[in-house]
């Protein structure tokens, strides 16, 4: 067998001399031909010397890759022999239609030995394209970057080519997370830029519109250590053809994307429900995080209004990130009335629910619900039953006799003091009247055993 592969590359050879002998008189596009000749020198070349590496031409797969490779040349020098015979074409109507064709040839052969099995190493096979492509002519420049626009420093408007490039067509491969206005896409940018892509449903609809760019407008400015940072946008409009009434018409769709740091370790939710334990100290550092993230929102006069662990995200270091500002809003006053009911009932505030009143304090109600959840989920012996009722279960347990509720092996009598501060600190939090709620940064100080906590009442709701 390896008789056959050499035999074949000795082919090769013997056409490759031939080549450059027709080339010195061609007539016609001497351009193409000394290009298919400079191209074919080069593979003859390189061939000859893994000529010398035995053991790569033995291998059985080089037989056919070498035969399509020598049908390739042969056809090359067809092409080049037909050149030769000046205002003579036999089978070609003129120089042009000849010339492509020497194009296509070439491009035939730098393709075979690409596919073909002719190196060892991926070194060797570097230098091998390398070196075709330089004996064609130069190599193609590399495709100019996107062309995107800086609406603010930092924040970017992306063409939807780009976000589809990098989400591979937003396939469902990419897909990381699905919510009630859109999915979120892992992309990868054309300069390896690795971000999370939120693609709204598609729609015709204007307050669609409206919403993406309330978005834009509450989150383009924040930045802090514990919020996911806006990258860009995206929104381009399409015309499609749809039926309607019987007929055929025009509509327009638009695409509308949103693009944000990627964060490497997922969600909050995923963590508490997955299989590591996470310690108390990691979830403590947790809390603190949240709430730092929230009382700096608080003070831009944003509220975010769906707090949730699924909106908190944790980059490569385990900071966590509060993310998805879709339902957020600036605050002109203290609060202001919604007519609609947008979020997660589980964490909505009472007085949201009932009467469409929003303020900073509904994110404090939401803290305190996630709050009791970090410190139930997995760390207690009898999480499973109070999942539903967690501010009933915290109140009871709060009791210094009550603590052994918590797996002893899990933490240390000091922890279970902090343990008990921050079930006291969430229950403040969901307190049913909002003027009893503390602030986020009264939160903070409390946290931080800077400022004393107030007396509990009896959690809303419960007998």
């Amino acid at each position: 067998m390896a008789d056959i592969a050499l035999g074949s590359v000795g082919k090769i050879v013997q056409i490759a001399l031939k080549i450059k002998e027709a080339v010195e008189t061609v007539k016609q596009n001497e351009k193409e031909c000394h290009d298919i000749q400079r191209c074919v020198a080069r593979v003859s070349a390189l061939l000859r010397k893994l000529d010398e590496m035995t053991e790569t031409m033995k291998d059985e797969v080089m037989r056919d890759a070498l035969e399509d490779l020598a049908e390739s040349l042969e056809r090359a020098l067809e092409l080049v022999t037909e050149c030769q015979r000046k205002h003579n074409f036999r089978r070609f109507l003129g120089a042009g239609n000849m010339a492509k064709e020497l194009g296509r040839v070439q491009d035939d052969i730098v393709r075979k030995l690409q596919l073909g099995n002719f190196a060892t190493s991926v070194q060797t096979i570097t230098i091998m394209v390398t070196n075709i492509q330089s004996a064609a002519g130069p190599p193609p420049p590399p495709p100019p970057p996107p062309q995107r626009r800086v609406i603010i420093d930092g924040f970017t408007m992306f063409s939807l080519s780009e976000l589809k490039a990098a989400t591979e067509n937003f396939s469902d491969g990419n897909r990381i997370g699905k919510g009630g206005f859109g999915s979120v896409y892992k992309g990868v940018l054309q300069d390896g830029q690795v971000v999370a892509i939120k693609r709204v449903y598609d729609t015709i609809d204007i307050d669609g519109d409206i919403r993406l760019y309330d978005e834009i407008n509450v989150s383009v400015d924040l930045k802090h250590k514990n919020i996911t940072r806006p990258l860009g946008y995206c929104h381009e409009v399409t015309v499609v053809l749809i039926s309607h009434n019987g007929k055929y018409v025009g509509a327009q769709q638009r695409e509308m994307c949103f693009v944000a740091e990627y964060m490497a370790n997922g969600s909050m939710e995923m963590i508490m429900n997955g299989s590591r334990f996470i310690d108390w100290s990691c979830r403590f550092k947790m809390i603190q995080g949240i709430a730092q993230g929230l009382h700096y929102l608080h003070e831009q006069r944003v509220v975010h209004m769906d707090i949730k662990p699924d909106n908190i995200l944790f980059d490569s270091d385990m900071n966590p990130r509060i993310n998805d500002f879709g339902l957020a809003k600036k605050l002109d006053l203290d609060e202001k009335t919604s007519d609609t009911l947008d979020g997660t009932l589980y964490y909505m505030a009472p007085e949201y629910m009932y009467q469409g009143i929003m303020s900073t304090k509904c994110d404090v109600y939401a803290f305190g619900i996630t709050l009791l959840g970090t410190i139930i989920g997995s760390m207690s012996m009898s999480s499973s039953s109070v999942s539903r009722v967690p501010n009933q279960w915290a109140f009871e347990a709060r009791d210094d006799l009550r603590m052994e509720l918590f797996k002893p092996s899990l933490c240390c009598k000091s922890q279970l003091m902090q343990i008990k501060k921050c079930m006291e600190i969430g229950l403040l939090c969901v307190e049913e009247d909002r003027e009893h709620r503390p602030t986020m940064a009264d939160v903070l100080a409390m946290l931080n055993g800077v400022k004393e906590l107030p007396a509990l009442k009896r959690p809303w709701g419960i007998e």
